[in-house]
């Protein structure tokens, strides 16, 4: 009997363009990355840089994709920037790092430390979970680690979508994602995100991402625009903020409710 083809990492999904469906998770209640899975995503992003969470609310989070089948990315903000490898200790296999191509924001360094030597510049340490306590090969556990960790990179600046063919061009990133809220800011078109600066912007990333061939994500707010898209060249799919969607979802239904009242 053959054996089994091994399933494909996350990475090796999105490397080989793959039509991944996530949402962005605000919730500090580990049971909603559950639902998620059960609601049958690919893949929720969990996200530090605008909530009230923290490392052990993160890691709850990891525990909960693990055991319901789903991967699990961590959105971070610049304070956390130094979690990095921690939050990798912990099991953590995708990281989402904002505004890429802006030096001085950090997520050049956060790519470094993302792998092991020599592909990087990660610390060591065999007695975390990610490794196994200890009570596996460790070096095994070095070469699994830097060919599934995952690097989503935010576009979220002008100087960025300028020299965007320079900044992938190191091979780190695996799906570059535009912010189209930061870039009409930044493009000074506060809120505009239909702006033909903005859109341009968009589309002169997806050209750098599709020369550099990594995939290239997409925030959407509604389940319709992903046909639109994909026919754009986009392949990963991030459908809003649980919260967002709760509230949507609880409006409709108090509105359904109180027709029926009067």
């Amino acid at each position: 009997m053959m054996p089994e083809p091994l399933q494909k990492s996350f990475r090796d999904r999105i490397r080989t363009g793959d039509t991944l469906l996530g949402g962005f998770v605000f919730s500090t209640d580990p049971n909603i990355t559950e639902i998620y899975a059960a609601a049958g995503f690919d893949f929720v992003i969990i996200d530090l840089e605008h909530t009230m969470g923290d490392l052990r609310i993160v890691a709850a989070h990891l525990r909960a994709a693990r055991a319901a089948g789903i991967q699990a990315s961590v959105r971070i903000g610049r304070s956390q920037l130094h979690d990095v490898p921690r939050l990798l200790d912990a099991g953590c296999k995708s990281l989402m790092l904002p505004h890429l191509g802006l030096p001085q924001y950090g997520a050049e360094e956060a790519l470094r430390v993302m792998r092991y030597s020599p592909e990087g510049e990660r610390p060591t340490c065999t007695g975390v979970p990610a490794a196994g306590f200890g009570l596996s090969s460790f070096a095994d556990y070095v070469q699994r680690s830097n060919s599934e960790v995952a690097a989503f990179g935010l576009v979220e600046d002008k100087i960025c979508v300028d020299n965007i063919d320079t900044v992938l061009g190191g091979g780190l990133v695996d799906c570059v994602m535009p912010g189209p809220g930061d870039l009409s800011v930044s493009y000074g078109v506060h809120g505009q995100f239909t702006h033909p600066h903005v859109q341009q912007a968009i589309r002169t990333v997806i050209g750098a991402a599709r020369r550099a061939r990594i995939a290239a994500g997409l925030y959407i707010s509604d389940p319709s625009e992903v046909a639109a898209g994909l026919d754009q060249g986009f392949s990963v799919f991030v459908l809003s903020i649980d919260y967002k969607l709760l509230g949507a979802a609880l409006r409709s239904a108090a509105g359904q409710m109180r027709e029926q009242v009067r």
